[in-house]
């Protein structure tokens, strides 16, 4: 596997519907940060809404991260 760029966030966004449930869809947001390491869960979201507002923290974050760098 080759090493991610530095400047590069990986997140994944593992979705699965549960009947019965309010809200059915349900998500678990991964980040991964390395080549060496597994993903590692940065939150978990229930509803459209909820895994869009978790997404957009995420992306909010790591932007910010990447401001502080000087990149």
């Amino acid at each position: 596997m080759a090493v991610p760029d530095p400047l590069t966030g990986i997140l994944i966004v593992r979705v699965w519907y549960e009947p019965g449930q309010t809200p059915a869809l349900r998500a678990r947001l991964l980040v991964v940060n390395s080549a060496q390491q597994a993903p590692a869960v940065y939150s978990a979201a229930a509803g459209l809404d909820d895994v869009c507002e978790q997404v957009r923290e995420w992306l909010q974050n790591w932007s910010l991260s990447m401001e502080a760098r000087g990149e």
